[in-house]
């Protein structure tokens, strides 16, 4: 490999950033990186936080190399609870207006919120105050994209309604590769975001529906150059002679437990199920729980955050992955599941994920309760050429779609263009 000089150099600007964080964006990120840097020198700028929303500066500040890549960690200087709450109530308060759509009163209920912080004399003031509030505070990430701007050819943000991301932008604008992993909800639609859109010199989008959601929020978007990309798998080296984590047949969710992913939801649906039908199906729930109320049953396990091989063992024989969210920009562990050939159960609620069902034809979509029932007897009563089928299915379209070569070809033209 030739000697790379300094126009080689990226950034990538991200929340958080570790081994033990499992978020989309994040994994999203660190991915990402780990590929970017066979071909540039990859500097990762993030927060010293494990945690989200408390943003904990658990890291210590500073620099350590990470599989290859130089991460630096600036603390978060606005660490603050009361804070942390205050944007908790203000986001529950719009949820009821978002989970059932835009119907005529959630518009004019929207509108007048809009109409009273358009008429704020210092609106711009405070909208800043929110993103601050928002967080990861730092201060010292921002100084440093100001005084070492130069050094790179390019910045690539993700994740459009934090600090860094928004603050960032400032200081990089032109050079800059946004990935928003924008999807529908109450603060995407804040008129304090179109200035920060209006900066990126180029948008990278997940998906699709992602590009149309955004640009219609957001028209000015539709000025910026941009392509699909996503995030890249690679085929996965199974062991066909492992034995199941558990005995019992069992679904899967991978990700953050919180009420925001429908984790609630599904836990309700997947009780009331096996209690109507006298079942024992089991449902693993993997990842770190949010969930400071929860359904107790014994059929519901919760592995808490576990490393990959264990996640995948337990990908690799349950009856099929559940993905409960309605607000997903790409939802990466849908993908991962259909690399693996396993049938997807997906809330039909989220654009995104209904696209990925309906195109690949690998997997199955539930509104409701009775829904969620009838689909999981159809996964469980899959004949072996239906499986068969689903799982080919899925591994070509995540094959087809979502392969590392072409998601690095697009971003060294993205990365060409900004820099030039």
């Amino acid at each position: 490999m030739s000697r790379k000089h300094i126009m080689d150099k990226i950034a990538i600007i991200v929340q958080r950033y570790g081994r033990e964080i499992n978020g989309g964006a994040e994994v999203h990120a660190r991915l990402l990186a780990e590929r970017l840097k066979e071909k540039y020198d990859v500097d990762v700028l993030t927060s010293c936080s494990l945690a989200y929303p408390a943003w904990d500066n658990h890291y210590p500040a500073g620099e350590e190399m990470m599989n290859g890549v130089r991460v630096l960690r600036f603390k978060d200087e606005g660490a603050n609870r009361k804070k942390t709450r205050r944007l908790g109530r203000y986001l529950r308060g719009n949820w009821k207006y978002y989970h059932r759509g835009y119907t005529i009163n959630n518009f004019i209920t929207l509108s007048i919120r809009r109409i009273w912080y358009r008429r704020k004399k210092n609106h711009g003031r405070v909208f800043d105050r929110w993103i601050v509030n928002h967080g990861p505070v730092c201060k010292e990430m921002i100084t440093y994209l100001e005084q070492e701007k130069n050094q790179y050819k390019a910045f690539i943000y993700f994740n459009y309604p934090f600090y860094p991301t928004y603050f960032g932008l400032q200081h990089t604008s032109g050079k800059s590769i946004l990935i928003p992993l924008a999807h529908d909800e109450p603060m995407l639609y804040l008129s304090g975001f179109e200035k920060m859109f209006s900066l990126p010199g180029f948008i990278m989008y997940n998906t699709e529906s992602e590009r149309l959601l955004l640009e219609s929020a957001h028209p000015v978007t539709r000025t910026i150059r941009s392509d699909l990309a996503g995030v890249g798998f690679d085929l996965p080296v199974l062991d066909e002679n492992s034995e199941p984590p558990i005995s019992f047949p069992y679904f899967v969710y991978i990700g953050r437990i919180d009420v925001g992913k429908g984790c609630l939801e599904l836990m309700n649906y997947f009780s009331m199920m096996n209690r109507s039908q006298h079942r024992n199906i089991k449902l693993v729930m993997i990842g770190k729980n949010h969930l400071k109320t929860f359904v107790k049953d014994d059929n519901i396990i919760f592995t808490g955050f576990i490393g990959e091989e264990e996640k995948l063992l337990y990908l690799q024989h349950c009856a099929g992955l559940i993905i409960s969210s309605r607000h997903e920009s790409l939802s990466m562990v849908t993908l991962e599941a259909m690399s693996f050939g396993k049938p997807v159960l997906a809330n039909g609620y989220c654009d995104v994920l209904k696209r990925h069902i309906e195109k690949s034809q690998a997997g199955f979509l539930y509104y409701d309760v009775k829904d969620f029932s009838v689909q999981v007897d159809k996964i469980l009563n899959l004949s072996d050429n239906g499986k068969q089928v689903i799982a080919r299915n899925g591994m070509q379209y995540a094959e087809k779609n979502y392969r590392w070569e072409r998601i690095i070809e697009k971003f060294d033209i993205a990365i060409d263009y900004v820099g030039a």
